[in-house]
This record gives C-alpha cells, sequence and structure tokens, in this order.
C-alpha cells in the first residue's frame, strides 16, 4: 500500500539519497524478475563508503541486528535508481535483474496496514452505495 503523502511520481534519486532515505531504518530488498543473479533481503540495511571508490552496501540482518551476509555494489555498476511513494528501484548497469528496496515491516504491521485499508475501503463502498 502507497503512503498517500508521498509523491505519486516516478523521479530518479542519486545512491546518497537512497541510503538517506533509509537512514536508521530496516529495509527489504526483492529482485523484479529471476533472471541472473538476483537478490532478497528480507531484513536490512543501506550503508554508503565513499572511501577510495563509492560503494553501497546491502546488509542482512538478523532479529538480534546482527550481520548475517552483506553485498557491496560499486556506485558505477547502478545504471539509475527511481523513487515511486517511498519505493526505490535500482537498476544495474549490466546483465542483472532491478531490484526494489521498501522499509521492512514485520508480518503484524502489514496486517495491520491491510486490515486499515480493508476498513477504509469497505467505509468508502458503503458510502458509494447510500447514494
Amino acid at each position: 500500500m502507497m503512503n498517500t503523502t508521498e509523491s505519486t511520481e516516478v523521479r530518479e534519486v542519486t545512491v546518497r539519497e537512497l541510503v538517506a532515505a533509509f537512514d536508521g531504518k530496516y529495509v527489504n530488498v526483492s529482485p523484479l524478475d529471476h533472471y541472473g543473479i538476483a537478490i532478497e533481503i528480507h531484513k536490512g540495511t543501506i550503508e554508503f563508503e565513499d572511501d577510495l571508490k563509492p560503494e553501497l552496501y546491502l546488509v542482512s540482518r538478523d532479529d538480534e541486528d546482527r550481520v548475517t551476509a552483506s553485498i557491496c555494489i560499486d556506485e558505477d555498476s547502478i545504471e539509475s535508481i527511481e523513487e515511486y511513494g517511498g519505493t526505490y528501484t535500482l537498476n544495474f548497469a549490466f546483465c542483472m535483474t532491478s531490484i526494489e528496496i521498501s522499509e521492512y515491516k514485520t508480518v503484524e504491521e502489514i496486517r495491520k496496514q491491510y486490515q486499515e485499508l480493508f476498513i477504509r475501503n469497505s467505509i468508502k463502498e458503503k458510502k458509494r452505495f447510500k447514494k
């Protein structure tokens, strides 16, 4: 579900803007397809290092916030990053499926979000049929 207070226009962002958007938050990383190399992280963080060469890190974490795996992506390997309603699509410059990055939510948070959406839509339907 998209947050209605967020922009619904697709816009291109930088790696630094992507990292800033998720600063202090957990993320969910999902592949848009399953060809070549596909990256999937159910709970992780995003980090950026700009020491010698700019690199984006996707870091998988467990329930105790311990690192379970990490993937380093050279900034030159990123063709573009698009943002739409709080979800970011990272497109690679080589033959690899794009990934979507969004804020991590627990199962309970997702269930609550969809219950609220269901209730809101039910109220709209009732109003529509009263007319």
